[in-house]
């Protein structure tokens, strides 16, 4: 239509252009500091009137849609990056807990520790250990003697007992925190699935884009991937799909596979999806970590600990029952046990010293051979350690364990570095500059003037064709 009420009609529609781009530019003003929102802008095109007996001319403007200002790619790299981080993250809370746990037990060796050159834990009970047993060789008759040899082989074996009993309580808090981890991760996929629904209603037609409710998914798939490794990508349709590695966990607004999980007789957990005959292995996101921390450092930690307690064992029994008592007897072992768990000293021999098997030959209370003996043996590389001495074996077990410390926390840091790089990036991309905006602001506040001046004109132009025509 063409004419004063076409132009008039093309006033209007430019009014409600710029009305709508100054509504979006105040939307992303209200959201600069909204670290989930993507900036939006006003999608506008011309409009063409084609007339048989006339050139085609354009007759103002009109809103083709609200689009978002977001790169897909970079958000999946993002997702990809807090799935890295999410992993280091859980394995770094774990090896705090277990550092806490077990700074008064070991001897941690590494970056930073205090505890390094044997300042507390089994380094130190060891030295006490070794220097008991010279003070009895020195005076294999003494009764206080053989008690404080007896008293610190105890200390010793009760450290290694809480040693045992620390990895435990590491190993049942990773459970709970593995079951934890599952449920959100079942709850937030639920929420993916309602979310999805809601923007195929909003959506239904092409004629809206439910920008607002597409920043929250964004929002749940990025914590989603902190404990879970994901791939985003859309169907045919339309539809969102999201996938652990081969297997669909949410289609479109339908839920496919969450995370079941089951306790066996050994209080072990496992972990299977409820549709899907593919194994869960994660290995990103928190999920991740925590199954690596138990299956690595946890695992290494308790072999390393049943090591030192075996070894102990094996290396102080079998000289020890080749000596002899003060009353004769002989063959009893100093150490009974099979495990770090399970090790203790001879209940014998705690309640009564002189049980402890100094001599070489039986009655000589001055023979101190057999002590000897022990203690050559405790400064010998053992097969039952791997060629080490029982301090070597003890030091390599701290060293491993405050390196690995170490390790990841450096690596969380990097990770992070790379992970707010990304961040920043996505910031500048999608974020929203209050300069801009701003500039938006006048833009859209003078074409609005522009186009109500427009149709106060037209409309004084109609006024005068009615005042003509009476």
């Amino acid at each position: 239509m063409s004419g004063l009420f076409g132009t008039l009609d093309m006033g209007n529609r430019a009014l409600q252009a710029q009305m709508k781009g100054l509504e979006i530019t105040g939307h992303n003003l209200a959201n600069v500091n909204n670290p989930g929102y993507a900036r939006q802008r006003l999608e506008v095109a011309s409009v063409y009137q084609t007339n048989p007996t006339q050139a085609s001319q354009g007759s103002g403007i009109h809103i083709t849609g609200i689009n978002q200002i977001r790169d897909h790619l970079l958000d999946a790299q993002i997702y990809s990056e807090k799935s890295v981080t999410g992993f280091l993250q859980a394995k770094k809370e774990g090896l705090d807990y277990l550092e806490a746990g077990m700074g008064n037990l070991i001897d941690l060796i590494g970056e930073g520790s205090d505890a390094a050159n044997g300042a507390s834990g089994i380094n130190k009970l060891l030295g006490e250990l070794t220097q008991n047993l010279h003070e009895v060789a020195n005076n294999p008759a003494s009764r206080s003697a053989r008690q404080a040899f007896v008293d610190s082989a105890d200390a010793l074996a009760k450290q290694l007992q809480g040693l045992d009993k620390q990895l435990n309580e590491l190993e049942s808090q990773l459970d709970a925190q593995t079951l934890t981890e599952a449920e959100e991760i079942n709850n937030q996929l639920q929420q993916l699935a309602e979310l999805n629904l809601s923007i195929q209603k909003v959506e239904r037609g092409g004629s809206q884009r439910a920008n607002d409710l597409r920043d929250q998914r964004v929002e749940l798939l990025e914590k989603l991937s902190e404990k879970l490794s994901i791939n985003v990508s859309t169907q045919e349709d339309g539809r969102l799909l999201l996938r652990h590695q081969a297997t669909v966990l949410v289609s479109g607004e339908d839920l496919v596979n969450t995370i079941a999980f089951e306790t066996n007789d050994n209080n072990e957990i496992t972990l299977s999806w409820t549709n899907d005959a593919n194994a869960f292995n994660p290995a990103e996101g928190r999920l991740g970590g925590l199954a690596d921390l138990k299956s690595g450092v946890l695992s290494d930690t308790r072999f390393e600990t049943n090591d030192l307690a075996n070894g102990l064992m094996r290396i102080l029994n079998e000289a020890h029952e080749a000596g002899f008592a003060t009353d004769g007897s002989t063959g009893r072992a100093l150490f009974t046990g099979e495990d770090a768990a399970g090790i203790e000293v001879n209940t014998a021999i705690l309640n009564n010293p002189s049980l402890l098997q100094v001599a070489s030959r039986p009655d000589e209370p001055g023979n101190n051979e057999n002590i000897r003996a022990m203690i050559q043996a405790l400064n010998t590389p053992s097969a039952a350690l791997g060629g080490r001495t029982f301090a070597e074996a003890q030091i390599d077990l701290t060293s491993q364990l405050g390196q690995s410390i170490r390790q990841t926390e450096r690596a969380l840091q990097d990770q992070q570095a790379v992970e707010s790089l990304m961040i920043q990036q996505r910031e500048s991309i999608s974020g929203v500059s209050i300069d801009e905006e701003m500039t938006e602001l006048v833009k859209y506040q003078r074409a609005f003037q522009a186009s109500a001046k427009l149709i106060g004109i037209i409309d004084e132009m109609i006024g005068s064709v009615i005042t003509l025509s009476r």
